[in-house]
């Protein structure tokens, strides 16, 4: 079951990087989220405290988080990585 999302400008590049790797907007739990962002679990809490990382969602007890904002936020971070070289 996939995550509806409408197009707007605000979600535009989540759009396009969903497009990128061939990917539908889903939800994804706490070992694909590491799987993709390649940081873990407590690193990923103190960015996203920080306003450095995609706020998670909570479903009952569970952490998810949207694939498209995962995507955007390692691509965002292997951009400037190669732009910083």
């Amino acid at each position: 079951m996939g995550v509806s999302m409408k197009t707007n400008q605000n979600n535009q590049p989540r759009v396009q990087v969903l497009n990128l790797y061939g990917e539908s907007e889903r939800l994804c739990k706490e070992k694909e989220r590491a799987s993709i962002t390649g940081i873990s679990r407590s690193q990923a809490w103190v960015l996203e405290n920080e306003g450095k990382f995609p706020r998670r969602k909570k479903i009952g007890r569970t952490n998810v988080w949207l694939l498209s904002e995962l995507l955007l936020w390692a691509n965002q971070l292997k951009e400037a990585n190669n732009n910083g070289q």
